[in-house]
């Protein structure tokens, strides 16, 4: 398994950040320079990148290795992911060099012992890196390659800079790694790495556009502890914010925002849910905070814009002037879009996946717990989690009491509880027999995504407002476009009650 930590060098300080005094203390021998040249093969229907790994062969001198890495996961920065080397005699890729090393019960097996695998193998893109490799002892005694790599990804005649750290662990703790790397983000700009050159190379190929990362359902052992547990979830989370990193900054699709924003919420609520037993730093808790912050106007103005007014004005009168409400309000979420890009792009989002990642990884939290916390902590976790769906229904029936006829401020409080009683039903669900659960969870995520369809109105009634009272020229199709959403709120009424009667007769498992 390699596990490493990449950044993005803001600027061309690769001479700089290999001359720091800090890296010349953890020296262990006096850095090399190598020259890296990778060729990344694929088959024509790009059996390879469906399959989520990649092939390369990497010529340093007159040698040769090929490499096969699968995708694996990331989260703040620090990659892990399986891969297979073998040295081969030419720059030709012979699959067959791999196949004892690779897994023989996966797909990805399978795939390269087809017959005519290599025959269909073509060059795709290479990469001409020029890496700086150095040792590092760090305090603590980790052992850590520490690689610069300055050079170019090429396909055709189209080229993309690359300007890299790259910190492998070789012996010690993985979460090292971040604290390092915090300190060198104190001399040089860096931010966290987003794609690997692998990544990068497909979308300079293809054209492709950055995916999405939706969350995955957990699968928690029975006898885990509640500690464990936790570190599972959190990953879990923190897998869904990196993966849709890429997609906030380098496309438009507005669904990178939204299930980034969707990490950050799961991640908030996790660590809600053990606040009792874990205390999460209350600067890290601020930072995901704000960025979560940072991406709400986008969501909320590419909501407007792409489902909301083009429903508000199917069929509307030409004379209300909504091709200009669509306009402005676009411009204004181009804005908002940007200003989220550039909050993931900085150094305070780069700081605050480190500085979590450390904590994480380090179980920062274990020297503040007193013997209940501990004993708490080691227990099964199906305990725990029960007690946690227990208290979250409680207080949901308690905030819906008379659902349909709550005001605002009332059904925002009981859609926060819905919402969070959601998220813990999904990180728990694991633990209790399926048919248990699936009632209520298929009644809950009903009425949740109910109660956050009349938020999204709510809000957008909002943004309406604003734009006509900054603009008296939309004032006519803003309040158009209200009138239509109160509507559509007044008649949900009875969804709601139905909605609402229908969650309460649904009963957590005992």
């Amino acid at each position: 398994m390699e596990r490493e930590l990449k950044l993005e060098l803001l600027q061309d300080d690769v001479d700089r950040l290999i001359g720091l005094p800090l890296l010349a203390a953890c020296c262990v021998e006096p850095p090399h320079e190598d020259l890296l040249v990778s060729t990344y093969f694929d088959t024509p229907d790009c059996s390879l990148r469906h399959h989520r790994a990649s092939l390369r062969v990497r010529q340093a001198g007159g040698h040769y290795v090929l490499t096969l890495k699968t995708y694996g996961k990331r989260s703040g920065g620090l990659y892990e992911r399986e891969e297979f080397e073998a040295a081969i005699p030419s720059p030709t890729p012979d699959p067959a060099a791999l196949r004892e090393k690779v897994p023989q019960d996966t797909a990805l097996a399978e795939l390269i012992r087809q017959g005519d695998f290599a025959e269909r193998l073509k060059p795709l893109f290479v990469t001409e890196i020029r890496r700086k490799v150095a040792l590092l002892r760090l305090p603590q005694g980790d052992e850590i390659e520490l690689a610069l790599d300055r050079g170019v990804i090429r396909a055709g005649d189209t080229t993309i800079p690359v300007r890299e750290l790259e910190m492998e662990i070789q012996a010690g703790e993985p979460a090292h790694l971040a604290a390092f790397a915090l300190q060198l983000l104190d001399e040089v700009p860096m931010r966290i790495s987003r794609a690997s050159k692998g990544d990068r190379g497909y979308a300079l190929v293809a054209g492709q556009s950055a995916g999405v990362v939706r969350a995955e359902a957990l699968r928690l052992d029975d006898d885990a502890s509640a500690e464990a547990v936790f570190l599972c979830i959190i990953q879990g989370c923190l897998v869904q914010v990196a993966g849709n990193e890429d997609g906030v900054v380098n496309s438009t699709n507005p669904e990178s925002v939204h299930q980034m924003r969707i990490g950050l919420r799961r991640l908030r609520s996790a660590l809600d849910i053990y606040r009792s037993l874990i205390a999460c730093p209350s600067g890290l808790q601020d930072d995901i905070k704000w960025i979560a912050g940072e991406l709400g106007p986008s969501r909320d103005w590419e909501v407007l814009i792409h489902a909301t007014l083009r429903e508000a004005f199917d069929g509307a009168p030409t004379d209300v002037g909504a091709d200009a409400v669509l306009s402005a309000a676009s411009g204004i979420a181009t804005g908002a879009r940007q200003r989220a890009a550039q909050a993931v792009n900085s150094e305070r989002y780069t700081r605050l996946m480190l500085a979590f990642s450390h904590w994480l990884g380090t179980a920062g939290w274990r020297s503040e717990l007193d013997d209940t916390q501990r004993a708490a902590l080691a227990r099964p976790a199906r305990e725990f989690a029960l007690k946690t769906l227990h208290d979250r229904h409680r207080r949901l029936l308690k905030r819906g009491r008379r659902m349909a006829k709550l005001d605002e401020q009332q059904r925002h409080r009981a859609r926060i509880a819905a919402k969070k009683l959601r998220y813990a039903t999904e990180f728990f669900e694991s633990l209790f027999p399926a048919a248990k659960l699936r009632r209520f969870r298929n009644h809950l995520s009903e009425l949740q995504d109910d109660l956050g369809w009349r938020n999204d109105m709510a809000v957008a009634d909002g943004l309406l407002r604003s734009l006509g009272a900054e603009n008296h020229d939309l004032a006519l199709g803003s309040g158009y476009a209200r009138g239509y959403l109160a509507g559509r709120v007044d008649a949900d009424k009875q969804a709601l009650r139905r909605l609402w009667k229908r969650f309460k007769t649904a009963r957590l498992p005992v």
